[in-house]
């Protein structure tokens, strides 16, 4: 499955176009640039694709009906304002898929062409994931300790993501931090540990650990349900059932009905892996991250999509590729949002091997020093 957006006029983008996006693709801006907005657009537009899959799939079975889907149904939270019809600007969407499958968004408005439907040698069923920067609040809710205000779409859809990856997954290696993870049930309670590899000190519950690793232990978690533990075939049945709930079409519903065939994705998106993390420890969790996607199970591709603030992991990404053992340039796509627009930091050296640009990026630490020496003159 290749993928292509533009988009113009959503909040604080002006015009972003990815002609391929990779399997791995991350962004780095400053705050308020569009990382985030950038990435819950081409999730939205995931989305929709994956319930035209659906559609598709049960249409090519014999099973017609009509797919009605509201735009605005489908935005939460903030991205309802992002889309409203602006006077000087129309908010603006185009999602291609392998190059024949085109979803837009024009004047507040989704757009399917009515003939839209995937052949079957292009139908794939996808997995959306979004791991909110709020994660580190996910602790104090493992065993509804502190009751659950009104967080929004996103912080619930980690949340509730991590309560099953929690009771999927017995324990975890956290190699970046040189600990493990150990998941205990008491009195049908799941209790979350961090032990230290070298025994140095007894496990600590997960909530009454650092702020870095009360961020970073629940998004390996994550990344880890998501490659090897994720049921696709329980989201199928379930995908399924509730489409044909929604259109009144379970009586024609037959269970043998066989889509275990159909290529799967799960894309993560993932704000601010950094969180909290000294720097060196920033490095590794990337490249455990990288190793997890590409050893995801047989049965599944897994790609990332990372929002972050820190020079530091696009500079490892260097490292990584040039390691080649979790990561290829050809799979790695970086930008830096910048005045509303994309620039691709992507680049091959004369000798034809990929690297990430990241000249602009110490920008910061020149001009800390230059007004350092203009303070000592």
């Amino acid at each position: 499955m290749t993928e292509s957006i533009e988009i113009k006029n959503v909040g604080p983008i002006r015009h972003i176009r990815i002609d391929l996006v990779k399997p791995m693709t991350v962004l780095i801006g400053e705050s308020g640039s569009g990382k985030s907005v950038l990435m819950k657009t081409i999730m939205l537009m995931r989305y929709v694709f994956k319930l035209i899959n659906i559609h598709s799939a049960l249409k090519n079975s014999g099973i017609s009906s009509p797919l009605n889907l509201s735009l605005e149904e489908l935005l939460h939270d903030d991205m309802v304002n992002y889309f409203k019809p602006l006077k000087d600007a129309v908010a603006e969407v185009t999602y291609t898929v392998n190059n024949k499958y085109t979803i837009r968004i024009h004047n507040g408005q989704l757009v399917i062409d009515d003939f839209f439907d995937v052949k079957s040698e292009d139908l794939v069923f996808l997995k959306e994931s979004w791991v909110t920067d709020m994660r580190s609040a996910i602790p104090m809710w493992i065993n509804k300790r502190v009751g659950m205000p009104d967080t929004g779409f996103y912080f619930k859809e980690t949340t509730e993501d991590f309560h099953k990856a929690s009771a999927a997954v017995d324990d975890l290696p956290l190699n970046f931090l040189d600990m493990r993870m150990e998941i205990k049930t008491d009195d049908q309670k799941r209790k979350i540990f961090l032990a230290p590899n070298n025994g140095t000190y007894a496990p600590v519950e997960l909530q009454q650990t650092s702020s870095g690793m009360q961020s970073s232990a629940p998004l390996l978690l994550l990344a880890d349900y998501f490659a090897r533990k994720f049921s696709f075939k329980d989201a199928i049945q379930r995908s399924i059932v509730s489409y044909l709930y929604q259109q009144d079409n379970l009586k024609n519903f037959r269970p043998d009905l066989e889509f275990s065939e159909m290529p799967k994705i799960v894309h993560m998106h993932i704000e601010e892996p950094e969180l909290s993390l000294y720097p060196s420890a920033q490095c590794k969790l990337i490249e455990q991250l990288t190793h997890i996607m590409s050893t995801a199970a047989d049965d599944r591709k897994m790609e990332l999509m990372i929002a972050t603030h820190s020079p530091y992991i696009i500079n490892y990404l260097n490292v990584i590729i040039r390691k080649g053992e979790t990561l290829t340039g050809n799979d790695l796509g970086v930008y830096r949002i910048y005045n509303g627009e994309l620039q691709n930091l992507m680049m091959k050296t004369e000798a034809g091997k990929w690297i990430v640009n990241t000249r602009d990026l110490t920008e910061p630490m020149t001009n800390i020093l230059q007004e350092y020496r203009q303070l000592n003159k």
